[in-house]
């Protein structure tokens, strides 16, 4: 997994997806800070101004966010997470 990319996952202490992507990141063993949007001033106003949505949990990998949940209750998105943490594949031409 890369190691250049900062992760930061944004969710509340309140938020049963918030666990599972917790809990599933730290399965994957990488490090991410947590960006509590009930604690930090403007953290649900940016992360509603830069996805267009209100709901949590969102993980942001370098530049990139990355919804962690999956609305409506489907499939945790193990795959879009893994993809956005590993980044681009290297050719192997």
């Amino acid at each position: 997994m890369s190691e250049q990319a900062k992760i930061q996952l944004y969710s509340a202490p309140w938020c049963p997806d918030c666990t599972v992507a917790v809990r599933f990141l730290d399965g994957l063993g990488v490090e991410y800070d947590v960006v509590n949007i009930d604690e930090v001033e403007g953290a649900a106003e940016r992360l509603e101004q830069e996805t267009g949505k209100k709901g949590i949990p969102f993980l942001v990998v370098g530049d990139q966010w990355v919804r962690a949940y999956t609305p409506g209750g489907g499939a945790f998105p193990e795959e879009d997470i893994v993809r956005a943490i590993e980044g681009p594949r290297e050719s192997s031409r």
